[in-house]
C-alpha cells in the first residue's frame, strides 16, 4: 500500500508511478487525460531538475512555454479541479508547493 501523509502527499517520492497518480487521481473522481499526463510530465521535469516542487506562477510559466503560450490558470483548474496545484503536486507524487495552502 502507498502511504500519504494527513494531507495526501505521498510520504515516499519513490513510491510514484503512472498506476498510482492514476489511482490518486480516481480518488479525487479524475479520469487522468493526455492533456492532464502533459502536464504532471511539466512538473515532474521541473522537480527533477531543481528538487522543488514549481510554485503556482512557475507551474503556469513552464506550462505557456512547454505547452501552450495561451495556458491559464483557468485551464488548470479545469483540469485539476478548484485546488489544482495541490491536486497536481498529490497525482504527480511531488511534495507539498510552498505556496499552497
Amino acid at each position: 500500500m502507498i502511504e500519504r501523509d494527513v494531507e495526501g502527499f505521498l510520504r515516499r517520492m519513490d513510491d510514484w508511478s503512472p498506476e498510482v497518480a492514476d489511482s490518486i487521481a480516481q480518488s479525487m473522481d479524475l479520469q487522468l487525460s493526455p492533456a492532464h499526463w502533459d502536464v504532471i510530465h511539466v512538473v515532474r521535469r521541473f522537480y527533477k531538475e531543481y528538487g522543488l516542487s514549481p510554485t503556482s506562477r512557475v507551474t503556469l510559466k513552464l506550462l505557456k512555454e512547454q505547452l501552450d503560450p495561451s495556458f491559464s490558470s483557468i485551464q488548470l483548474m479545469q483540469l485539476f479541479g478548484g485546488r489544482a496545484r495541490r491536486h497536481l503536486a498529490q497525482i504527480a507524487g511531488l511534495p507539498k508547493p510552498p505556496d499552497c495552502d
